[in-house]
């Protein structure tokens, strides 16, 4: 019987590896090397049960961080899948969920394209990434759906054919990663063509990109800065909470600054952190259940099994915690001698 099974499954693999051929799609759920999601992550995409938030407390006080989902592309480009993932973090407390939006066929070079990459999708780094991306239908989709359930979402847009595809959903707010941090030419294609908000993470550079960025975006409505380090997963001493304190002084020069936070780090500890230290938005990946192949696994929170919940619990709790500034006396406080 095992050789049977071992047997049938190698087959199941060597369809799984010809998809693009097939003239039915097949989606395996587990744990394989070639599934697209793990069994918890279909049960929470046909279910509208929410998990369980057990921390101790929740918030009553006014929110005034904003907490976003980075989905990025791990929705896999399914529909089904991005909807369930959109209403968990609804559901678990974010405030908006954010995707990502590239032309894969020249943002990446040939080379990068035509190396191995097993997934879902076929054999390259190039399948991988052409299988991930949104069309405008599934924007439309994203639109509406947000629209319905009160959720914001925006989109990171990594190249100018991107920039101007997403501009014609007419966002409030778009953000610029730390990918392209370098590409100072589109940079300041946006800077003098964007007036409404914007989010910018600072991963992988230092003052100067600060002094840029300051320099180049005189038009635009509000800047959201986030501190980040592009490392996956960032060690905590090397997450730069401390440079959010120095975002919020310049804040205090310029009001359209508001300093914010890019997690790459795993739990939500530094999160925390970020909140007293001033940060009014907080970035943390998420996904739908564990897969191995797919970008940033190791650090995205899960929306499935409550964790996502759990992580908005905490910030909220420091958000708490932090939110007055002005002394005063409580009606807790007595003397004890």
């Amino acid at each position: 019987v095992e050789h049977m099974i071992k047997r049938q499954e190698s087959y199941l693999q060597r369809l799984m590896e010809e998809r693009d051929r097939l003239f039915i799609d097949v989606a395996h759920i587990g744990n394989r090397s070639y599934s697209m999601m793990t069994t918890e992550a279909f049960n929470a995409v046909r279910s509208s049960v929410r998990p369980t938030v057990t921390r101790e407390e929740s918030v009553a006080l006014p929110k005034y961080v904003s907490i976003v989902a980075e989905i990025t592309t791990n929705h896999f480009g399914d529909r089904d899948r991005l909807q369930a993932m959109i209403r968990l973090a609804k559901e678990s407390g974010a405030d908006y969920i954010k995707l990502q939006k590239r032309n894969v066929d020249t943002f990446y070079d040939k080379a990068t394209l035509a190396k191995p990459y097993r997934s879902p999708f076929g054999k390259t780094f190039g399948d991988y990434r052409r299988g991930l991306e949104l069309n405008e239908e599934d924007f439309e989709f994203v639109d509406e759906y947000c629209k319905k359930i009160g959720m914001g979402w925006f989109v990171s847009v990594l190249d100018e054919a991107s920039y101007e595809f997403i501009r014609s959903f007419n966002p409030s707010i778009i953000k610029l990663p730390s990918t392209i941090s370098k590409k100072k030419s589109f940079l300041k294609k946006v800077a003098e063509d964007w007036k409404r908000e914007i989010v910018i993470s600072t991963g992988m550079t230092d003052a100067g990109y600060e002094s840029f960025l300051l320099a180049a975006f005189r038009k635009t409505e509000r800047i959201y800065l986030l501190q980040c380090t592009s490392a996956y997963p960032t060690p905590e001493g090397e997450a730069g909470i401390g440079v959010i304190r120095h975002y919020r002084d310049i804040s205090k020069i310029d009001s359209r600054i508001i300093p914010g936070y890019s997690s790459h780090d795993l739990g939500s500890f530094c999160s925390q952190l970020a909140v007293a230290a001033g940060a009014r938005m907080l970035e943390k990946h998420v996904k739908l259940g564990s897969v191995h192949w797919a970008h940033f696994d190791d650090v995205a929170v899960d929306l499935t099994n409550g964790d996502f919940s759990l992580y908005v619990a905490d910030v909220r709790r420091a958000e708490k915690i932090a939110a007055r500034e002005d002394k005063v006396v409580f009606d807790s406080e007595h003397h004890k001698y």
